[in-house]
């Protein structure tokens, strides 16, 4: 017994001699926050799917901050946007597209100072609408609210992809739609183009005795300026119908930015209507 304890005690001698002089280390830059922001883009063009404009690098003051192996397309990386460190000041934001990340898919400036921002990308052509992110959330009671709240941005173009929209509502939609319970409309917010609304309310409907405090099988839908609700194709050969977005899911004490995107289009090839979503907490 005392032959194996005297073994054991070696050993740890020896663990604790190999931590101390084999340290794991992770290389970390400090960040001046007075000298830096974070930025997020979001890539909101108003084209119909296609891999041909998806970006596979990302670059900010010539500097590459993120690629992929394969296209991608949506909000980049990926399917969720991430903070990527940029000075304070002009900011030069380079994307490029192809399997080789060498052609240049779009190229500008855009302004930013101290916090968090996210940038969309909603035109080839023109400068990223940057909105800054809220720096303290809104406060509700843990335990008697039930709401989520919504920041609504309208970046929602025209059949040509030029012409700004206008004006959108953007309401939640409750009922199922028959005589005994018909659709109600909850009003969100309003915005034109290239605007954002504040973070808004939205009360949550309880479910269940014992509530996992999140919202499923969501409705949201839009309006236009005359109090129109958005039509779309649902097909090749569908008429113009009601468009809705649907199946979204949302906490309680949560907060998302729902940004319209895309172009109405004259037709369902042309059309793309997007209602995409970013959590921010």
């Amino acid at each position: 017994m005392k032959t194996i304890i005297t073994l054991i005690s070696l050993f740890s001698v020896i663990l604790i001699t190999s931590c101390e002089t084999n340290l794991i280390t992770f290389g970390s830059t400090d960040i001046d926050q007075a000298k830096s922001a974070e930025v997020r883009l979001v890539y909101d063009i108003p084209v119909v799917s296609t891999t041909t404009l998806n970006i596979t690098r990302l670059k900010y003051n010539d500097q590459m901050v993120s690629e992929v192996s394969t296209a991608i397309g949506s909000i980049f990386p990926n399917s969720a946007a991430k903070y990527h460190v940029v000075p304070q000041g002009t900011v030069k934001v380079d994307a490029y597209t192809g399997t080789t990340k060498d052609v240049i898919q779009y190229s500008n400036t855009f302004t930013v100072g101290t916090g968090k921002y996210t940038a969309f990308i909603h035109s080839l052509t023109a400068a990223p609408y940057v909105i800054k992110d809220a720096d303290l959330f809104p406060y509700g009671d843990a335990w008697a609210d039930t709401t989520a709240n919504i920041q609504f941005v309208n970046l929602l173009y025209q059949s040509d992809g030029v012409t700004p929209y206008g004006t959108l509502y953007l309401k939640g939609r409750r009922g199922a739609g028959t005589t005994a319970s018909p659709y109600v409309y909850i009003n969100i917010a309003s915005c034109g183009f290239k605007e954002a609304s504040a973070l808004v309310p939205y009360k949550l409907v309880k479910s269940g005795t014992i509530w996992s405090g999140t919202e499923t099988g969501m409705v949201f839908v839009v309006f236009d300026a005359a109090g129109n609700l958005l039509k779309y194709y649902p097909s090749t050969s569908g008429a113009l119908t009601d468009w809705t977005a649907t199946g979204f899911s949302l906490g309680k004490g949560r907060n998302y930015i729902f940004h319209m995107n895309g172009k109405m289009g004259t037709n369902y090839v042309t059309q793309a209507i997007r209602l995409s979503t970013i959590t921010l907490n």
